[in-house]
């Protein structure tokens, strides 16, 4: 397990008056951060470096730093964010407000991934093949409401995935990131879905970052059906339109039970179903990246793996919301600039995400 998030919960009450806390492990100090959950407890954050099946002691001490390098946003424009880390941008976060004469520019918020070694975004925003395709976007083309159907992928008649709030803003020595609530709106302005997005981002070291993205959907009212397919749903990566006019630099790396196939190619369909993770190397203005998408073993069983030589790959599933009935979902990209890792390397992060740590409190 290297450069690994974990964390472990505890009473706010034991934290009243803490502003500072460090991790100690086998005589070295490790940056640590709280988190105030809505629930009222607090969520101590770490990052573990360790062998599997390794047990290490950690030990928490209060009112004191190590680490002076914080994860902080910069607020870019009123409708845009930037998360930086040392100065390093490494996500931004794109939330117009939406704009009936402006459908197109205004109709989804999504999240930018930056170079980590780098000031540019490696994915694509407004315009370019696809316009509808920006960064780590999410919806779903068909959306079954009581008397309608609307479309909050492509958002072509007023509905649409829209910005509604700032939940919490999380920056500090482990990670940065936030939590909001994005309301899905009926042609008519109505939103009959209230999405809790939250994203934290870890940094990886020179040249990689981790990020965390977690989604709970609420129908609002009757009963909610998501449909469409693989190539025009769920929770999508988008590369920078510099990947669309240069296809030919795109290959995918695939698991085991996958990797006997042409990674210049993409997946056809008696390959799409129940892929855990999948990863895109490209290159953007002549540097090489690589983009591994993992998905939580729990997120559902019916999955299909969409790819796309032009830059865009994720992860699809029809499902049914009712109002007590939400839906749930859990994924991370690992970003690398340069080589391409090997398969075990990703297998590695996609473990972590999927049997995490064992964390007991003494």
């Amino acid at each position: 397990m290297h450069h690994t998030p974990v964390y472990v919960d505890f009473d706010e009450e034991l934290f009243l008056g803490v502003e500072d806390i460090c991790i100690t492990s086998k005589g070295k100090n490790i940056p640590a951060q709280m988190e105030i959950l809505p629930s009222g407890g607090v969520r101590i954050w770490w990052v573990v470096n360790q062998e599997a099946g390794e047990s290490v002691n950690y030990g928490l001490t209060l009112n004191k730093a190590c680490n002076n390098v914080h994860f902080n946003w910069k607020r870019q424009s009123p409708s845009s964010l930037i998360l930086h880390y040392a100065g390093q941008p490494l996500i931004g976060y794109e939330h117009p407000t939406f704009d009936p004469n402006n459908i197109e520019d205004t109709k989804k918020p999504f999240h930018h991934v930056y170079n980590p070694l780098g000031t540019e975004p490696i994915t694509k925003g407004l315009g370019g093949l696809f316009p509808h395709h920006r960064g780590i976007f999410f919806g779903y083309n068909h959306v079954h409401l009581a008397n309608e159907r609307v479309d909050i992928w492509h958002a072509r008649n007023g509905e649409r995935s829209e910005h509604a709030s700032f939940t919490s803003t999380l920056e500090g020595a482990v990670m940065g990131g936030h939590v909001l609530k994005i309301l899905w709106k009926d042609t008519d302005g109505n939103p009959f879905i209230e999405e809790t997005r939250e994203v934290r981002v870890f940094n990886q070291g020179d040249g990689e970052s981790l990020i965390d993205f977690r989604s709970t959907l609420k129908a609002l009212r009757d009963t909610v059906r998501l449909a469409g397919d693989l190539q025009h749903a769920g929770v999508q990566f988008r590369a920078a339109q510099y990947v669309a006019d240069n296809p030919d630099k795109t290959r995918f790396i695939r698991p085991k039970g996958w990797d006997h196939l042409d990674p210049d190619k993409e997946l056809r369909r008696e390959h799409w179903e129940g892929m855990p993770w999948n990863a895109m190397h490209f290159v953007v203005d002549g540097d090489p990246f690589t983009v591994a998408y993992l998905s939580h073993p729990e997120n559902a069983e019916n999955t299909q793996m969409s790819e796309r030589l032009y830059g865009r790959f994720g992860e699809f599933f029809p499902a049914l919301l009712t109002p007590d009935k939400p839906l749930s979902l859990h994924y991370r990209f690992w970003v690398k600039a340069g080589d391409a890792p090997l398969v075990d390397d990703i297998e590695l992060k996609y473990n972590a995400l999927a049997q995490p740590p064992e964390i007991s409190i003494k």
